[in-house]
């Protein structure tokens, strides 16, 4: 028989709770990763314990432990360095709604009856910590044969409709690992897509990140859409749909073009949603000026909606906002070098880097091999840096008090505008960042008109 990697401390524990006549298992994710070989970041327990009763078992043999939910039966169980998440197994029973605040709990004795409350039939898989046999009340070891999604009861809806999120996890399951969504399955979730209204936005964005983030996720945003996901997400997108744009630069309407730039980007969250929600303006500008000239402009204000609808970090807040406002900077790729410097000068590596792929992911998901500036500013940028260009005023190797000494001037704004000048010109000139070459410009810029 396979043997599955159970860290010692797990067994120990597992032992302890043998000697007191309970059978504890591993269960959900962890179950079906080790099936599939893929790698197993946490490991869930479950057992027919009681809190109070896996509490005191706890503290008779010096095993460190919290109780996270005394209604859900959830206790945190340290062994070694690490912390489980131990529940005990139940039933449960919802109102209307798909907010996912169970009506009634009730605690039973066996994962048979507690596999049913759970969402797909391959996360209702419970393995025996000692003896690592698997058992399955949903047929899930058949569904990970075949590669089906499928809920854990023959009718989704009763399933769906305890949990909205439970739509966009199957999404995220779909193509995170590569399996196929059980038919009646699909037309459930498209029925219930509303089931989502009710759920808490920071809630469906923790879903929407972890799949920004998949290898497939061109298929995963477009099976977002096909379910009709967006209108409870990210509703401005729904009016990209359909909107199509000029043939000799795009292929694809708006939405899609949007999901080809994300699946051409890095998968790092903040480059994601600036390519998701780049040209996310596209449909008002139009609407409002009859051309998509200033999209960027709405974009961005666009973005910072939403972005703070989700409820995402500041940091990263400004970081999207900040590349999709220019990522139409020299479309024509008509600006000279030294005002392409100029401008990463300004904008500093990271943001400067940050344009550049959007602008790579952009080109590319036009469906079109187009001629594009990206490579020249990549060719610029790195130049700049391995030149040793300063990118901010404490990277000259002139201070504020030189060029006050130098010059007779108190503090004043006009010593910062001229440090601003230097550092504009070494962005072009990086060999003339040395002190006697700089006190000498400081000097012109200080009698230039």
């Amino acid at each position: 028989m396979k043997t599955y990697p159970i860290p010692n401390e797990l067994k120990a524990f597992a032992h302890i709770l043998r000697d007191a006549g309970i059978a504890l298992y591993c269960v959900g994710g962890c179950v079906r990763d080790w099936l599939l070989e893929r790698a197993v970041c946490d490991i869930d327990l479950c057992s027919r314990l009681r809190p109070k009763e896996i509490i005191e078992i706890c503290k008779k043999n010096g095993v460190c432990c919290a109780l996270k939910c005394e209604r859900t039966g959830t206790v945190l169980v340290k062994l070694g360095e690490i912390e489980y998440e131990h529940t005990t197994f139940r039933t449960e029973s919802y109102g209307a709604g798909g907010c996912h605040q169970p009506e009634e709990i009730r605690f039973t004795e066996s994962p048979q009856q507690d596999a049913f409350r759970r969402d797909f039939s391959i996360n209702a898989l419970y393995m025996d910590v000692l003896s690592q046999q698997i058992i399955d009340p949903a047929g899930g070891l058949e569904d990970i044969k075949r590669r089906i999604l499928r809920t854990t009861t023959k009718k989704p809806e009763e399933i769906l409709k305890d949990d909205g999120l439970r739509i966009l996890r199957l999404v995220r399951l779909c193509y995170s690992l590569g399996f196929e969504i059980d038919e009646d399955t699909m037309r459930c979730a498209k029925e219930q897509a509303g089931l989502l209204r009710d759920i808490a936005f920071e809630r469906k964005r923790d879903e929407l990140n972890k799949i920004l983030l998949l290898d497939r996720v061109y298929d995963a945003l477009c099976c977002m859409d096909e379910l009709g996901l967006w209108s409870y997400i990210i509703e401005e997108l729904d009016e990209c749909r359909g909107m199509e744009q000029r043939k000799d630069h795009h292929k694809h309407d708006v939405l899609h073009h949007l999901f080809h730039a994300v699946e051409n980007i890095p998968a790092r969250l903040e480059l994601r949603y600036m390519a998701l929600l780049h040209d996310i303006g596209k449909p008002p500008c139009k609407r409002d000026t009859g051309n998509q000239y200033l999209h960027e402009e709405y974009s961005e204000r666009m973005a910072r909606e939403i972005l703070k609808r989700l409820m995402l970090p500041n940091a990263v807040i400004e970081r999207v906002c900040f590349a999709v406002r220019n990522h139409m900077f020299d479309i024509a790729g008509l600006a000279k070098d030294s005002t392409i410097r100029q401008r990463f000068c300004r904008w500093g590596v990271s943001r400067a880097e940050d344009v550049i792929l959007l602008r790579e992911a952009d080109v590319k998901g036009s469906g079109y091999k187009l001629n594009y500036v990206a490579e020249r500013w990549r060719r610029l940028l790195n130049d700049m840096q391995l030149e040793g260009a300063p990118f901010s005023v404490s990277e000259l190797n002139i201070t504020g008090e030189d060029i006050m000494r130098e010059l007779s001037l108190t503090p004043c704004k006009m010593v910062g505008r001229i440090q601003r000048q230097l550092l504009l010109h070494c962005a072009s000139h990086p060999g003339d960042n040395t002190k006697q070459r700089l006190l000498k410009l400081a000097h012109d810029y200080m009698n230039a008109p």
